[in-house]
C-alpha cells in the first residue's frame, strides 16, 4: 500500500469533521474508490498530542474534536470513514522509555486491542457514551449482518526481537481467553521508518513478531510494516511480512529527487544529467508518466520548472490559463519514484508465485551491500535460511559465527533524533507544569545581553542536538554575549543553563496545530519571560524554521512589545517550514549578518 495519507492533510476542522466527513464513508463519497481503505489508528500523532485525551466519560475534559485516546472513539471515526482493515489504538513506545513506561505502554495497547475486538462484537456498545458514534454503531452491525466488517491489525511496538517476542505472544494469549478472535487478521509493527537504515535492527524486530506467531496459524495471521517498502520488499517478504505501506516516494520527490530503477539511488535532478540517456530518463518502466513514451516532460523542462521561483500571482495565472505549475512536476516526480517501488512489489509477487523468491533475494542482496548485511543478519535467530542458502551454493551470503545483532543503530525515532548516541532516559509523564521557569527564582546571565530564541530538539540536552550545534559552530565568535533560551513544547522558555535539569532532559513532546490549549500555555510564558526579563537584555533576536514554534515566537514577541517579529525573526523569508531551511547556509547567514 502506497498511498499512506494523513486526514488533517484534507482541510479537517472540528466544526466539518462530524457534519461533513462522518456523514459518508470514503467508498460512498469517491466513486472510483475500488480499493480496500486501511485506516490506521493515529496513535502516533496521539501521543504527542494534549488536545485528544481521556473522554470524558473516563474522568477526561471534551474537545472541540470529540475525538479521544480511547478505542471506542478512535474505533467509531475509523468506521464513519468506511475501513476495510484498521489498526488498533496504539500507545507507541519511543526509544529510552524507562522500562517501567514502556512495560505500561505495551500492556495498555494489548488492552486496546482486546477491547476494540469486544467492541466489534457487540457493535451496541460502540455508542455507550459516544454520542457521535451512534451512525458508526449503525454501520458496523448492517457490516456483521452482512459478514462484511473491518478486519483488525493490531498495532504493536518494540525496539528488539524480546519485546515484540513478548508482545505478540501477550496478546494471543489474551484473545483466546476473551474469545473475541473472528475479526483479527495480524499485527501492524509501527516505529520502523527510521530503521530502514539500520536493517539489522529492523530484521531483528521483524523475527520477533513472527517467531511468536505458531507455525500453525502463520498462514492465517498477517503481518504489516508501516511505513517500509521498496527494497527491503523481498527479503522482508522472505521473513514472514505480507503488507507493506510507504509513502517514500512522495518524501524523495519533495526533495526534488529521482529515484534511479534498479540501484535504488536516489539524485537530486540538478545531479542526474550522468545518469541520463541519449538525452532520457534512467528509466523504462512501462507505466511511468514521466518518463515514459506519451510525456511531454523532458529532462531539461522538470529542471528548470522546479528551480523556477514564481510569485504566487504568476502561479495563479498559468494555473487559470490551464499551465502546468511546480506542484504538478512535483507529482510527475513522485509518480515515477512510486513506480519504481510498485515495480519492485510486482516483481516479488510474481516469484512468490514462482516459488522462487529465495533466488531473487540472492541476487538482489548481491548487488546490494545492505540487503546483504539484513539476510546475513536473519540467519542469526533462522537457521533454515541457512541451510536454504547452503543448498543453493550461496556461500558468500552465508552468516559467519561471530554474526550478532546490532541493537545501537537505532536512531532518529519519529524524524527528531538527532543522532543515534543519545543515551538519556525519557518518561512520558512529566507535564507543562514540571519544568516553568517563570516559578523560578532565576535571572539571565549578568554578561549576555543578547536573547537567542530557539526551537527545542528531541535529543536532549538540546545543546548536543543537530540543530543547535549547527548554531553553536556557525556564532562561536559571538557566543560570549548570547544568551540561548530554547523553546520548549512542554515548557516554554528554557534557558541554556537549565538545559540539563531532570525534566528538561526526559520528556518526550513535540508541539503541533491540533494542540491550541498548549500553543497558548507556551505562548503566554514565552511573553511573560519576554516582559520580566525585557531589561536585561540589548537585543532579542529568534531562529526558527519550523511552523508551530515560529508562530508561538512571533506572537510572544508581537504581544509583548519587545520587538516586530517581521524584523527579528530569522530566516525572515524561508522557501518552506522544514527542518531543512533550519540548516541552509544562507538562512544562518541571514542571523550571522543581523548580529554583526
Amino acid at each position: 500500500m502506497f498511498q499512506a495519507m494523513s486526514f488533517t492533510d484534507y482541510g479537517v476542522s472540528p466544526a466539518n469533521l462530524n457534519d461533513f466527513w462522518r456523514s459518508q464513508t470514503f467508498h460512498e463519497r469517491f466513486d472510483s474508490l475500488d480499493a480496500p481503505v486501511f485506516i490506521d489508528s493515529g496513535g502516533f500523532k496521539l501521543m504527542n498530542s494534549n488536545t485528544f485525551g481521556q473522554a470524558p466519560v473516563e474522568g477526561g475534559a471534551e474537545n472541540e474534536w470529540g475525538l479521544y485516546t480511547n478505542p471506542k472513539s478512535i474505533l467509531g471515526l475509523q468506521i464513519d470513514f468506511g475501513s476495510d482493515i484498521i489498526a488498533t489504538l496504539d500507545y507507541p513506545i519511543p526509544p529510552k522509555l524507562n522500562e517501567e513506561e514502556k512495560v505500561e505502554r505495551m500492556e495498555r495497547s494489548i488492552d486496546s486491542a482486546v477491547e476494540c475486538l469486544q467492541i466489534i462484537e457487540d457493535p451496541d456498545t460502540l455508542s455507550d457514551g459516544f454520542p457521535t458514534n451512534e451512525n458508526a454503531a449503525e454501520r458496523l452491525k448492517q457490516q456483521k449482518s452482512d459478514g462484511n466488517e473491518p478486519g483488525v491489525y493490531v498495532a504493536l511496538h518494540g525496539h528488539d526481537y524480546e519485546t515484540v517476542n513478548w508482545y505478540v505472544g501477550t496478546f494471543l494469549e489474551r484473545i483466546e481467553e476473551a474469545n473475541v478472535e473472528q475479526s483479527f487478521e495480524g499485527f501492524a509493527i509501527g516505529s520502523l521508518v527510521p530503521l530502514r537504515s539500520s536493517i539489522d535492527v529492523l530484521i531483528d524486530i521483524v523475527q520477533g513478531a513472527t517467531d511468536a506467531i505458531p507455525s500453525s496459524r502463520a498462514d492465517e495471521i498477517g503481518l504489516h510494516v508501516f511505513g517500509v517498502g521498496g527494497k527491503q520488499v523481498s527479503l522482508l517478504a522472505l521473513l514472514g511480512v505480507d503488507t507493506f505501506d510507504c509513502s517514500t516516494h512522495v518524501q524523495t520527490a519533495t526533495y526534488a529527487k529521482y529515484t534511479i530503477p534498479d540501484t535504488w539511488e536516489t539524485i537530486h535532478v540538478n545531479e542526474l544529467e550522468p545518469y541520463l540517456e541519449d538525452g532520457d530518463f534512467p528509466c523504462t518502466l512501462e507505466h511511468c508518466t514521466l518518463c515514459g513514451s506519451e510525456s511531454d516532460v523532458d529532462y531539461q523542462t522538470l529542471v528548470d520548472e522546479l528551480n523556477m521561483d514564481l510569485s504566487y500571482d504568476q502561479r495563479q495565472e498559468r494555473k487559470s490559463n490551464g499551465e502546468p505549475i511546480k506542484s504538478d512536476y512535483y507529482a510527475a516526480l513522485a509518480r515515477h519514484n512510486f513506480e519504481v517501488y510498485n515495480s519492485e512489489l510486482h516483481r516479488v509477487r510474481d516469484r512468490i508465485r514462482e516459488g522462487t523468491l529465495l533466488e531473487y533475494v540472492i541476487d538482489f542482496a548481491r548487488n546490494n551491500p545492505d540487503i546483504k548485511k539484513g539476510l546475513k543478519q536473519a540467519q542469526v535467530r533462522n537457521k533454515k535460511l541457512c541451510r536454504d542458502l547452503e543448498k543453493k551454493e550461496a556461500y558468500d551470503l552465508v552468516a559467519g559465527p561471530d554474526l550478532t545483532s546490532d541493537q545501537t543503530k537505532l536512531s532518529k525515532w519519529g524524524g527528531g533524533v538527532d543522532e543515534s548516541t543519545e543515551t538519556r532516559s525519557i518518561s512520558l509523564k512529566y507535564n507543562p507544569s514540571s519544568f516553568n521557569i517563570l516559578t523560578q527564582r532565576y535571572e539571565p546571565p549578568a554578561d549576555k545581553r543578547v536573547l537567542l530564541l530557539v526551537p527545542c530538539s528531541q535529543k536532549k540536552p538540546y545543546s548536543e542536538s543537530r540543530t543547535h550545534s549547527v548554531l553553536e559552530t556557525k556564532l562561536e565568535d559571538k557566543r560570549d554575549h548570547i544568551h540561548k533560551v530554547t523553546l520548549s513544547g512542554m515548557y516554554g522558555p528554557v534557558p541554556e543553563e537549565k538545559e540539563r535539569e531532570d525534566p528538561v532532559l526526559g520528556y518526550e513532546y513535540m508541539l503541533t496545530s491540533e494542540d491550541t490549549e498548549q500553543i497558548d500555555l507556551v505562548t503566554k510564558r514565552l511573553q511573560t519571560y519576554l516582559e520580566t526579563y525585557e531589561d536585561h537584555y540589548d537585543e532579542v533576536v529568534a531562529y526558527v524554521a519550523s511552523a508551530q514554534y515560529r508562530g508561538v515566537i512571533e506572537t510572544a514577541l508581537d504581544e509583548s512589545g519587545v520587538g516586530a517579529s517581521d524584523e527579528i525573526v530569522f530566516p525572515q523569508n524561508p522557501k518552506s517550514f522544514q527542518l531543512t531551511e533550519h540548516f541552509r547556509n544562507t538562512n544562518i547567514q541571514e542571523l550571522i549578518d543581523y548580529l554583526d
